[in-house]
């Protein structure tokens, strides 16, 4: 054979293998470009889908296409009151430095016939006189027996008092309705104690830490009207008749209003739930034993145990 044949017949074979090489890599481009939700056509039989190779030429074998499946969606997350996300609590953690000769007024209750009763820590702290008076109680002395910082709750007796009634401590009836709430505020007289209702918000703060959730350790509650003056003063559920916590004070629920639009973005209270209560009157021998009233009767209690708190330095 002359060498010009021969090379006419090498390029017509080049030819040939080049135009089935192409030919299979636009197949394979087509089903990269499939969108990963498309139906898959029926399947051909091997013949069908390409041209059969010359007997002369290997052809290697296509590997497969995987499509390509979109990542999981991850469900989305619920968010939840942490301790990042607590509001801030007027009075704060620090007392204030007053003058000596000032003074400044908070809210009490009795719990025991020998004149203990709870109040905001916070509300005694630093003090160098203590009194409490009431329009069923002339001014007394009382003097700290326990205080907690952590919790603000402050123990106090006033031995020389006669309690004209004693408050039992006691979880919520249910997680959610009306406490009954006393205080002594600027704005009202200084025997007779400033009544209003509180909601219970609770239920808005879950699902949660317990510490933040369950009302027997903190009271989370809608008080527009509570105001400086009630601190100390007793959330009392008129459904047991029993205290379920004590006011420690106003909190700015603006940023939790904002994770939850169920939790009331003002007007909210916060403060020791039972079990803190019950704990400091354990540990210091102070619980009394005192059997709980309901409705009308409730509220007469509460309105007769509840005193002013005035602390002097």
């Amino acid at each position: 054979m002359s060498p010009w044949i021969a090379n006419l017949f090498g390029l017509a074979l080049g030819c040939v293998i080049g135009g089935e090489a192409l030919y299979v890599a636009i197949a394979a481009g087509d089903d990269l470009v499939q969108p990963p939700a498309a139906v898959a056509a029926p399947a051909a039989s091997p013949a069908a889908a390409q041209p059969g190779p010359m007997a002369s030429e290997h052809v290697p074998a296509q590997p497969a296409v995987q499509s390509i499946q979109p990542p999981p969606v991850a469900p989305p997350q619920i968010l939840q009151p942490d301790a990042a996300a607590l509001p801030k609590v007027y009075p704060g953690p620090t007392p204030q430095r007053h003058k000596p000769g000032s003074g400044i007024a908070g809210t009490g209750f009795f719990v025991a016939a020998d004149g203990s009763l709870l109040t905001a820590a916070h509300v005694v702290a630093e003090c160098a006189r203590i009194s409490i008076a009431s329009r069923w109680v002339p001014p007394t002395t009382a003097e700290i027996i326990a205080a907690d910082a952590v919790q603000d709750i402050a123990l106090l007796r006033a031995s020389q008092a006669t309690p004209p009634a004693i408050l039992p401590i006691g979880r919520p009836a249910n997680p959610g309705g009306r406490l009954f709430v006393l205080g002594y505020p600027e704005s009202g007289g200084p025997l007779v104690a400033t009544e209003t209702w509180a909601v219970l918000e609770n239920l808005q703060f879950q699902p949660g830490p317990a510490e933040l959730t369950d009302p027997r350790r903190v009271i989370w509650a809608a008080a527009p009207a509570v105001g400086h003056g009630f601190s100390g003063g007793p959330m009392l559920d008129p459904r047991n008749g029993q205290v379920v916590g004590i006011v420690r004070g106003m909190v700015d629920s603006t940023r939790l209003h904002s994770v939850r639009a169920a939790i009331p973005a003002s007007g909210m209270v916060i403060g020791p739930g039972s079990s803190p209560l019950h704990a400091m009157l354990h540990r210091e021998g102070a619980a009394g034993d005192v059997p709980p009233t309901l409705g009308d009767a409730a509220l007469d209690s509460a309105r007769r145990a509840t005193v002013h708190v005035i602390c002097l330095y």
